[in-house]
């Protein structure tokens, strides 16, 4: 059975993608060719993951047929909404314990932005000592991402493309989420529904929660890129990895946070034939820029990597 589609339509980015981080931040990205993939629990954004699985609860509670019991206390039935309804309490509580599932997934997310040269990015990753915005081909994250998944068959979810537009949760958003979720919920009970009707005499062999996996399995990945809209100025894109469950976390490594350890993959930005791909450095405000620039040229200089533009700034912002 084919799932539905989702309605929510994902933009294209336009131009580069950056970014931002601070010093010793960027010296890792250039002279270890990896990027860093955080977990998605352990990022500023505390509704990070906490957005879909409510709307999916809503819905597949929405979808009780409790005729029967309200009959049972002399009561009327209540006038439906007309959507597919379902009587299996297997079913449906299945369908929330797999929905619970996926969007609690362990995901791990490198972020960029649309924007190399943003205010409040500065203040968020310069710090006392300087901050840079990296700019990077779409094509060529997609690329990393891809072969991310590659050199670990099994390890994660794998998906087609891993770079993803994260979509902010005002009202237009919320109003396609819930369509989209309606149309899986509907889909899942219609099959779930079906497979459990013995076909010649022979019990079927797809359970509720197989098939509700297969139907909210999708969901993980739009949990992970469904973000508070206070956070649109951002304009974030994001290589989302999903670690799958079984996986023994062989690779993950930590490093410290401001109150607790941080989990994180390395993500490689050079491999076989292709080698890391930098378009653009963004220096950040900072007291020396002239000489901070100079130093950026040094870097890539040494590293063997050319053809990256280099560009102040040139925001009139200071912490130091």
């Amino acid at each position: 059975m084919e799932e539905p589609q989702q309605t929510g339509i994902q933009p294209k980015p336009e131009g580069l993608l950056y970014h931002y981080t601070d010093q010793k931040g960027l010296l890792g990205i250039i002279r270890d060719k990896c990027i860093w993939a955080t977990h998605l629990r352990y990022l500023n954004d505390t509704s990070e993951g906490k957005i879909v699985f409510p709307v999916v609860l809503d819905e597949l509670n929405s979808r009780v047929n409790s005729d029967a019991m309200m009959l049972s206390f002399g009561m009327q039935p209540v006038k439906r909404s007309g959507k597919i309804e379902c009587e299996d309490e297997e079913i449906l509580s299945q369908g929330v314990a797999m929905s619970s599932w996926v969007t609690s997934q362990d995901v791990f997310v490198t972020s960029f932005s649309e924007k190399g040269n943003l205010l409040s990015q500065w203040r968020a990753y310069s710090g006392g000592s300087g901050g840079y915005s990296i700019g990077f081909s779409p094509g060529y994250l997609r690329a990393a991402g891809a072969h991310f998944l590659l050199d670990r068959p099994g390890r994660f979810y794998s998906d087609s493309n891993t770079l993803i537009g994260c979509r902010y949760f005002d009202e237009i958003e919320e109003r396609c989420l819930r369509t989209d979720i309606e149309n899986l919920v509907t889909s899942f009970i219609t099959e779930a529904a079906s497979a459990k009707q013995p076909v010649s005499g022979i019990e079927g062999f797809r359970t509720p929660g197989a098939i509700a996996l297969r139907h909210f399995l999708s969901l993980g990945t739009r949990s992970a890129v469904t973000k508070d809209e206070a956070f649109r100025e951002e304009a974030e894109w994001r290589l989302a990895f999903s670690l799958n469950r079984g996986d023994a976390h062989s690779g993950l490594e930590f490093r410290s946070g401001r109150s607790m350890l941080t989990p994180y993959f390395r993500v490689p930005l050079e491999w076989q034939d292709q080698s890391i791909e930098v378009k653009e450095i963004m220096v950040g405000p900072c007291p020396h820029r002239d000489e901070a620039m100079n130093s950026v040229r040094m870097l890539l200089k040494r590293e063997g990597i050319q053809g990256v533009e280099i560009r102040d700034s040139k925001i009139p912002y200071r912490n130091w």
